[in-house]
């Protein structure tokens, strides 16, 4: 891990893999010269939020050059040029290129002395630390969901290899990492360069088979319309790999999902999570869910909410919906935004009332925890916080929490 990060992450966790790249090619004569914004565009805030925070650097910082890549380059390129605060824009396929950050690095030469100021802004991913590591499997997306602008902006979808990935685990397993993230933007589209039939169930297993140590495997969001038979396998059967799964669902009303282009209806969603909770007694779910999709009717929300809290979805990222220019959903009729709004905060309510009943189902349960900070804080197996002040950083606790406070699981 370098000193200094040279770069803030706007967005997903692929986009935190790669700013832990592009970090790498950043020289240390250069760390008070030059600043990155890895950036996304997946909505419009999030593109408001990445000008906001470019302006805000750059008034603290006047002397430093700002970078700007990512997703919000291929979407954004021209206000971001037309941005005085911004020296220089690396197009989201050549950002891993290291020639070119070479290239860049040798045309500044502002040896700035000061300390950079950095206000509220975040330049570390805490769950991409030295004790949790992002691995990349692939990238890029195949589909064509109405509302989406990534495939444009990230291409097809690119797979990596057994090989290189196992690699990358080992590398980061012998350094003391303790769990891996699994990460991409389609993970379940994942497939062998060498045999197209073999998906994401196959590489787990490989993983597995080439990691004998007791790490722990989590996946980021995944797709509801791919899981294979292999993974049902090592859900039952693979203690190491997590208890806890986040799928991309976005609507729980079968004629949203067909606007949204979706490959799921609710039916197979119903039957999907009551399958794995029959193999795993532990598990819980995560999903994220956009609010006021256009042509959603009050009743259309009623059947997401309705089927959020019967299925007692835990850890929700709700989104109310953002029209991104060149979508077939950006020409639908529009929700209005004050009940985007209003739905998407009824929706992340509901979330935090299931998490929190859910919260009180895992005390006086025994949980194994991995402790990710210095304070004692960390994460079950299913994805629940619980703070325990005396163990370290690093350590995988057993341990049966009695009490919650703040919405952490705690020993009295």
């Amino acid at each position: 891990m370098h000193k200094f990060n040279n770069v803030i992450t706007m967005g997903c966790r692929l986009n935190s893999w790669e700013s832990n790249k592009i970090n790498n090619f950043i020289r240390d004569d250069k760390k008070n010269d030059i600043m990155i914004f890895n950036s996304c565009c997946v909505t419009n805030d999030a593109v408001k939020s990445l000008k906001k925070n470019i302006k805000l650097f750059h008034k603290s910082n006047p002397n430093v050059k700002i970078v700007v890549t990512g997703c919000a380059v291929e979407s954004e390129r021209h206000n971001l040029e037309n941005m005085e605060e911004v020296s220089y824009i690396i197009k989201n396929e050549d950002k891993l290129l290291k020639k070119n950050w070479e290239n860049l690095q040798d045309n500044i030469s502002v040896k700035n002395k000061i300390n950079l100021d950095f206000k509220n802004l975040n330049r570390e991913n805490p769950s991409n630390s030295n004790i949790r590591k992002f691995v990349k499997i692939q990238n890029g997306c195949d589909h064509s969901c109405t509302f989406c602008i990534i495939p444009s902006c990230r291409g097809k979808s690119i797979s990596e290899s057994v090989k290189k990935i196992n690699n990358e685990i080992s590398t980061c397993l012998d350094k003391g990492v303790k769990e891996i993230i699994l990460t991409g933007v389609d993970l379940t589209s994942w497939q062998s360069v060498d045999n197209k039939n073999f998906g994401l169930g196959y590489l787990l297993e490989k993983i597995f088979e080439k990691n004998i140590s007791s790490f722990r495997l989590r996946l980021s969001s995944i797709d509801a319309a791919e899981l294979d038979n292999k993974i049902f396998k090592l859900i039952k059967n693979e203690p190491r790999l997590m208890p806890h799964f986040h799928f991309s669902l976005q609507s729980l009303d079968d004629m949203i999902l067909k606007r949204m282009k979706r490959r799921h209806n609710v039916k197979q969603i119903i039957e999907l999570l009551n399958e794995i909770r029959n193999i795993s007694d532990n598990v819980t779910f995560g999903a994220d869910f956009i609010c006021g999709f256009p042509t959603e009717t009050e009743e259309m929300f009623m059947n997401t909410y309705t089927l959020v809290k019967k299925l007692q979805i835990t850890h929700l990222h709700v989104f109310p919906y953002s029209a991104k220019a060149g979508t077939p959903a950006s020409k639908m009729p529009q929700v209005t935004l004050e009940k985007r709004r209003k739905r998407a905060k009824a929706l992340r309510e509901l979330g935090n009332i299931n998490y929190f009943n859910n919260l009180q189902k895992q005390t006086f349960r025994t949980q194994k925890v991995l402790v990710e900070t210095n304070n004692g804080i960390g994460k079950t197996e299913n994805n629940f916080k619980m703070r325990i002040p005396s163990a370290k950083k690093g350590d995988i606790v057993s341990i049966k929490p009695n009490d919650i406070k703040d919405n952490y699981l705690i020993v009295n």
